[in-house]
């Protein structure tokens, strides 16, 4: 294949775990009569997101608008946007191949040269709502941020691309990449046990989704040291209150063939209870982060952070 060369691998040997929608049919009995149309409504907004964003997969097709020169201004503007269109998180940083799933990033071309940057995003989950899992309303405020986030990745590279750089949606429902240790690598957290992102402002309470493009040079990346995972070490609440034993002690993590990437989920035993419940959510619900926030659970551990 021509250019070839040029195309990032997957160097983790990651592979995908594709969400089936109609799994969630399982525990569509526990929804009440009032929630049932709701979340109906935010997975077919969910499905129609995901759709949008993979109609742009071929990334060989002109882009007719001048490029805006790229300085502090562009990408000040570009966050002041997010903040406009309900996005809470934004980081950058280069894509990872070791994030990215085998095969996925083939697709993901400009003139045979992969896109190389990363903007990563991240919408909070009402803690309200997380608060009540495992029963509906957390596993329906889920996927209300699915949907509402997909949108809102979708019209941020539609913005790149008005101003003339190419830019890739990837929804948070599903795209080429690993979101976690992206956002971790990006300056947006770090990521805990319970697999999961956790920020200094919404502790495990987001939802994460990326945007590939040429875009460059990208701001520098943030601080990428919180302490959160040396407070996981001393804590486990949520290894403790997972139903069913889906997430393992940080001394029994489960590695990719390569040995990089590590992680604490068990996707085997975790994606049952997900579908059972729309959602499940209890990891997030006991997190401490969650619960009392960063500052608190740091002053209260007497980690500190660099």
């Amino acid at each position: 294949m021509q250019g070839v060369d040029f195309i990032k691998s997957a160097k983790g040997h990651l592979k995908q775990n594709f969400i089936d929608m109609s799994k969630f049919q399982m525990g569509r009995a526990r929804l009440e009569k009032g929630l049932i149309k709701e979340h109906m409504r935010h997975v077919e907004r969910t499905l129609t997101g995901l759709n949008q964003a993979r109609k742009w997969k071929k990334l060989n097709q002109k882009i007719d608008s001048p490029k805006v020169p790229i300085n502090q201004q562009f990408w000040d503007d570009l966050i002041t946007f997010t903040k406009s269109i309900g996005l809470d998180l934004i980081g950058f940083t280069e894509v990872d191949e070791y994030f990215i799933f085998e095969e996925e990033m083939t697709g993901y071309r400009v003139k045979n040269n992969v896109l190389d940057n990363a903007i990563v995003l991240g919408m909070e989950m009402k803690k309200e709502a997380i608060d009540q899992a495992p029963e509906p309303p957390a596993g329906n405020e889920a996927m209300r941020i699915y949907a509402e986030l997909g949108f809102a990745t979708i019209k941020l590279a539609a913005y790149l691309r008005e101003r003339g750089y190419q830019a890739q949606a990837f929804h948070p429902f599903g795209g080429p990449v690993l979101y976690p240790p992206m956002a971790q690598k990006a300056g947006l957290g770090e990521i805990g046990y319970s697999g999961v992102l956790i920020s200094k402002e919404f502790g495990p309470r987001q939802r994460l989704s990326m945007i590939a493009t040429d875009a460059d040079p990208l701001p520098p990346t943030k601080n990428t040291q919180f302490g959160i995972r040396e407070y996981c070490e001393t804590c486990g609440k949520c290894i403790k209150n997972c139903p069913t034993q889906a997430i393992l002690p940080g001394n029994q993590k489960l590695k990719s063939p390569d040995g990089k990437y590590l992680q604490n989920i068990d996707g085997d035993k975790c994606f049952p209870q997900f579908f059972k419940t729309h959602g499940c959510s209890i990891c997030l619900k006991v997190c401490p982060f969650s619960e009392l926030g960063y500052e608190k659970v740091m002053a209260k551990a007497s980690i500190k952070v660099k």
